[in-house]
């Protein structure tokens, strides 16, 4: 039976892509090497390798990033609309969580049911959404700022917890580039963690 990939489809296609280089150069399968680090973590010099895998992985998705400069521009803009939509969105939730006597948190973890949620989301935010804001904060026990963060922007997302609970979401940007973001982090936290386990 084949062990199930701890990754995405969009990685598997980069890992793909990688494979045929690591494989000639290093004599190793890299797909094989992050399904089944144990199997190889006796080899001799696999430090060594796993640098070299790196390096491979490296200039693989710099040469990736660099064809896609315009995108780069793009992208930047539209993070920084999404954060100044955010500063917008959270200023109105506090002023309206403290005139209600709601608790408004920006909690570290939350452990949530995404099928007990109803979402709304929205294209940007708009001041026609502050009503529904004030209802949503009305009606909740508590306010969770629940945005994500990338590299120093914010994602806008807020959770109302009540009898029901309903997630206000402005949709964020989406780009080439994050997907090979996230594909490469993926790779690259898998290496490390073999790396450093090989030295040990």
């Amino acid at each position: 039976m084949t062990k199930q990939a701890p990754w995405d489809e969009q990685t598997e296609g980069f890992i793909s892509d990688l494979e045929p280089t690591i494989s000639e150069k290093y004599n190793i399968s890299l797909r094989s090497l992050l399904l089944n680090p144990d199997k190889y973590i006796d080899k001799k010099d696999l430090s060594t390798t796993i640098d070299g895998i790196i390096s491979e992985s490296e200039a693989y998705f710099s040469s990736l990033m660099d064809d896609l400069k315009d995108e780069q521009t793009k992208l930047t803009s539209e993070m920084e609309s999404a954060d100044s939509q955010y500063r917008e969105v959270d200023s109105v939730i506090t002023n309206k969580a403290a005139a209600a006597r709601v608790p408004y948190i920006k909690p570290l973890f939350l452990s949530r049911d995404p099928d007990k949620e109803e979402l709304i989301l929205v294209d940007k935010y708009e001041e026609t959404y502050e009503a529904l804001l004030g209802k949503l904060v009305n009606a909740a026990n508590y306010v969770a700022d629940v945005s994500a963060l990338y590299k120093n922007y914010r994602l806008g997302s807020w959770l109302f917890s009540g009898q029901k609970n309903y997630v206000f979401t402005i949709n964020p940007p989406t780009s080439p580039i994050l997907i090979i973001e996230n594909g490469r982090d993926q790779i690259d936290e898998m290496l490390n963690d073999i790396a450093s386990r090989a030295s040990q």
